[in-house]
Order: structure tokens, then C-alpha cells, then sequence
């Protein structure tokens, strides 16, 4: 619950201030007018504490997790305007250093009756997927995809300015960001990953030395409710979010890129579902002959998720990427023996259970790959004491049967992890 107060801003200006019956409502009238209302600061601190299941020789550490995070968040509302803060510090243990992040400081406000302006730093998303990102291309911190920090360390922040507009026959979602934001991708300082050109896992510290556009990025959905069914169109100008690219020189970049994708989410037969498709152009090579520039992709996603008993609920989603001129890339490829499939599937599972008054919570979220034969099981237990305590215990679990794919790069990176929050 959330208790809010007023702050006076003429506080201090009144005191000891002499005036009529007139002048007192006037100053009242003003006081009353530029009013700020704020909320009670609240956060969590929190300890984590991860450890791979196999050793990595690449690392002497083989701890995965180990901090202490110090999170706090504030909302004030000035007049029509809102101000949010969303902060936090942390001691890294694992790469032995203090960092701070601010994941949210922004304005929002209204205007024109009918558009809503979000400016600032803050966390964007869209989309129909269940921890897979089709036409969401705003940043994702993948060392938390697995090192088992908390699911919203999953999706990273930036800053941006949104602009949605509401209108009778559909609703406009605008996200310019005008310097281009990375994701948080795996660098080799935490974990360890396949390399083409050494032909084996590198790693140890980050050895990533990419080269960054620093020129601006642009998102826009269209969407509309009808019916109980959510359509949307997005569109997405920019580059690959994360370095897979080289340059002429074998440094890795970041690719220009565009996208063009449709979603459909709405309920049948007592469930969830949803479909969604998106086609990434390769502006840099739209023929897919150049081996150093990744090529197109169509990317589709259907999806279902239902209660299957009181309290448990079941979701199924079967994805699929499927590399145009495949032809081309296999001809002009350094490593035919290393490239995907020209149609690689995944099937995820989800398996959410509650029980004892929600307090205990089960979460078995499953990847297996259809045509790389590789998965990652991410389960974990959550049990909510009270207000204030809460415990999670789970297992970041990847294998596969060839260790150049997607999931088996990261075998050695399999862990076990807990943390304790207490929330204030």
C-alpha cells in the first residue's frame, strides 16, 4: 500500500509572514495549486549467491552470482506531471567491483488530449513472447537470462523518449532512442562462449572489443483491441542488439538492421494465445553473400498458455528462425560445418504452480531446441514469507549434443542459485 503526503512548496515563505484575510486565500489558492505529491520511498535489499555445476576452466572463479543490491524507487507528481525514480547499487563479487545502475528517471505527462509522453530513462517493451523477443528489440541483459538474478534483469533499460497516441481506430506506441543502446550480451567475463574463429569456448574477462553505432534507433507499433483480440504492427529501424558482425578487420560490430513484424494475442478455449511474425532485413547485405554481416531472418511465434487445475498453469510457445538465402551463406561461409540449420526450432514450456495462499510459487520454464538438439531449463521455487522476506531457490541448467549451439556454448556456465530479499 501506498501512502502519500504534501509537500508546500511556500513552506518556509510563510513562516513569520504577515498578511490579510485576501492575501492568506490567495497564497492558499496557489499553495493548493502547485501541490506535489510524492509516495514513500520503498525498495529491497538483496543477496544472491550462484555456483556452476562443472567447472570452467576459463575462469579461477567459479561462482556465477554473488552480490548484494540495494534497490530504491520513488514517484512524485507534480501538477500534470509525473517524475519517477528507480535506482539501485550493488557489490559484484564475481568480477570483484561496486556498480550502480538507474533504471528508471523519467518525466510523463499528457498532452493534445489524446498522447502520452514518457522522457527520460526508463524500460520499454512490447511483443507477445514469453522470454523470446521477436519484434521487442529494446535492450535485454542477457548474463541474467542466466546467472539467476531476478526475471526483470531480463530486460535492461535506456534512454528514450515514448510517445503513445490513442485514437478510435487504433493506438500509436512511437520509441525514439537517439543514441543506440546495446544489450547486455555475453562478454566472456562472466561466462565463457563459442567462438567460429577459435573454434572452441573463449572467455575469462571481456574480451568483446566491439565497435558501436552512435547514431540513433526508432521503434513504432500500431496496435488495436477489437473484440477481445489485440492486433499490432511493428516497425523498427536500427541495428543488431547485439555485436554479431564483424568487421574487415574481424572486430565485431553491430550490423544495420531493419524490421517489420505483426502480432495477434486474444483468448480461445479458456486460454491465451498468440502469434506473432517479424522479417529482419539485412541492409548491409541484402543478397546474404557477405559472410561477415549475418544474414536476413523471417522469425515466427505461436503460442498458448491455459490453467490446467486451480492454480496451475501450462503454457506451450514453438518458435522458429528461418535464414534467407541460405544457399548464399553456405557458399561464402568460413565454416559451413558450423552454420545453423537454414530453419531452426525451438518448443517452450512453462509450468507455473501456486500454492499455500500464493506465498509458494513453482516456475519450470523449458527451451529445447527441435533441430540443434540442445536445451536450457530455467526452474525455480519462490516462497514469499511475509511483506517483507522472500526466498528463491533455483537451477540454470544447459546442455546440448554439439557444443557450437546456442544453449551448449553455455554448458559449463550451468548453475545453482539462491537469493534472500527483504522488502521495505
Amino acid at each position: 500500500m501506498q501512502y502519500y503526503k504534501a509537500i508546500p512548496l511556500f513552506g518556509l515563505l510563510a513562516v513569520g509572514f504577515n498578511a490579510d484575510a485576501a492575501e492568506d486565500d490567495l497564497w492558499q489558492k496557489d499553495w493548493e495549486e502547485e501541490e506535489i505529491t510524492t509516495s514513500l520511498w520503498t525498495g529491497f535489499l538483496e543477496a544472491g549467491y550462484g555456483y556452476r555445476f562443472n567447472k570452467d576452466d576459463l575462469f579461477n572463479n567459479q561462482e556465477t552470482l554473488n552480490e548484494v543490491r540495494l534497490y530504491l524507487e520513488n514517484d512524485w507528481q507534480f501538477e500534470d506531471i509525473d517524475f519517477t525514480f528507480k535506482g539501485e547499487t550493488w557489490y559484484d563479487g564475481v568480477l570483484r567491483k561496486w556498480k550502480a545502475d538507474i533504471r528508471e528517471l523519467s518525466l510523463k505527462f499528457s498532452a493534445f488530449g489524446n498522447t502520452d509522453f514518457k522522457i527520460g530513462r526508463h524500460i520499454s517493451t512490447w511483443g507477445t513472447g514469453d522470454l523470446l523477443f521477436l519484434n521487442d528489440q529494446f535492450p535485454k541483459g542477457w548474463n541474467a537470462y542466466f546467472n539467476g538474478r531476478d526475471d526483470v534483469y531480463v530486460k535492461a533499460p535506456a534512454n528514450a523518449v515514448r510517445v503513445t497516441s490513442f485514437y478510435d481506430w487504433a493506438n500509436l506506441d512511437l520509441v525514439w532512442t537517439p543514441k543506440f543502446t546495446a544489450d547486455g550480451y555475453i562478454n566472456g567475463d562472466r561466462f565463457s562462449f563459442f567462438s567460429l574463429l577459435a573454434n572452441q569456448n573463449i572467455g575469462g574477462f571481456d574480451i568483446v572489443n566491439e565497435k558501436e553505432p552512435t547514431t540513433d534507433e526508432i521503434a513504432l507499433r500500431v496496435y488495436k483491441n477489437y473484440q477481445g483480440i489485440e492486433y499490432a504492427l511493428y516497425g523498427y529501424k536500427g541495428f543488431d542488439k547485439r555485436p554479431l558482425g564483424l568487421t574487415q578487420n574481424f572486430q565485431p560490430t553491430f550490423n544495420k538492421r531493419n524490421l517489420l513484424g505483426a502480432s495477434v494475442r486474444g483468448t480461445i478455449a479458456n486460454g491465451i494465445f498468440n502469434l506473432e511474425v517479424v522479417y529482419e532485413n539485412a541492409l548491409e547485405d541484402q543478397e546474404g553473400s557477405n559472410p561477415l554481416v549475418n544474414n536476413s531472418l523471417t522469425k515466427y511465434l505461436i503460442g498458448y498458455e491455459s490453467e490446467w487445475l486451480p492454480k496451475l498453469n501450462v503454457g506451450f510457445q514453438l518458435y522458429r528462425e528461418a535464414i534467407q538465402d541460405y544457399s548464399e551463406l553456405m557458399i561464402n561461409s568460413s565454416f559451413p560445418n558450423l552454420e545453423t540449420s537454414k530453419n531452426r526450432d525451438w518448443l517452450t514450456s512453462r509450468i507455473r504452480y501456486s500454492a499455500l495462499q500464493d506465498k509458494l510459487t513453482l516456475n519450470l520454464f523449458s527451451f529445447y531446441s527441435l533441430t540443434d538438439k540442445d536445451y536450457f531449463l530455467r526452474w525455480n521455487i519462490n516462497y514469499r514469507q511475509d511483506d517483507h522476506w522472500n526466498y528463491t531457490f533455483g537451477i540454470n541448467q544447459m546442455d546440448g549434443k554439439e557444443p557450437h549451439t546456442f544453449f551448449a556454448q553455455f554448458e559449463k556456465a550451468s548453475n545453482a542459485y539462491f537469493r534472500i530479499r527483504y522488502n521495505f
